[in-house]
């Protein structure tokens, strides 16, 4: 915090300050220092919405396999 955050399972969450808005960053840790990135979105509510973070643990998964 303030930058990073844990969500649930493998998923990070990287908040990223622009001009204009906040954009949510979501990642996941793989093997030693490679992180990768499976979904970035523009911030438009208080906290990560549900759909967000089930279509990153969809593409985890697929990563992860």
């Amino acid at each position: 915090m303030p930058h990073v955050r844990h969500l649930e399972g493998q998923l990070w969450e990287m908040r990223l300050r622009g001009r204009d808005s906040i954009a949510q960053a979501i990642y996941i840790a793989v093997r030693g220092r490679r992180v990768v990135v499976v979904r970035v979105f523009v911030k438009k509510t208080d906290g990560t919405p549900r759909r967000e973070i089930r279509l990153a643990l969809r593409r985890a998964e697929e990563i992860l396999q």
